[in-house]
């Protein structure tokens, strides 16, 4: 096996990176892959370990299922991209977590961010598809 999976075990991603594990205090980051429900990333995760993705040393990710991921030196894996994850930006992620925080209350969100520069209409757009997945979805987004 080639690449950090063959040194270390490795661990599932980090909450952050699931629609029902973000948090109004969950770190951004300049881009911000999400795990949408039904994506095998645990089957994905013993494909790896047990050497049945293609490691890819350009980008040092590995490609397993249609999806990438790459691994930090603790074996913490995270998603790159592929199906059954969405890519959000780190304003498209600061409404999710708005969102989140809000327990659902689009208006009171929209009150949050509303003087935020580094929010605009589109971001919203992203946000709500991937919120419309979280466990206190109205159904009013």
């Amino acid at each position: 096996m080639q690449g950090p999976a063959a040194n270390v075990p490795l661990r599932p991603p980090n909450a952050r990176h699931t629609i029902n594990g973000v948090r109004p205090t969950s770190r951004s980051s300049d881009k911000n892959t999400m795990v949408m429900p039904g994506t095998d990333v645990a089957g994905d995760l013993a494909d790896i370990s047990g050497g049945r993705a293609r490691w890819v040393p350009e980008s040092n990710t590995y490609e397993v299922n249609g999806r990438s991921y790459k691994v930090e030196p603790t074996g913490t894996v995270f998603p790159v991209s592929g199906p059954g994850l969405v890519n959000l930006s780190r304003s498209e992620y600061k409404v999710l977590k708005e969102l989140v925080g809000a327990e659902g209350d689009v208006t009171a969100a929209r009150d949050a961010l509303r003087r935020d520069p580094s929010v605009s209409d589109p971001d919203w757009t992203m946000a709500l598809e991937v919120f419309r997945h979280h466990k206190s979805y109205r159904g009013d987004a």
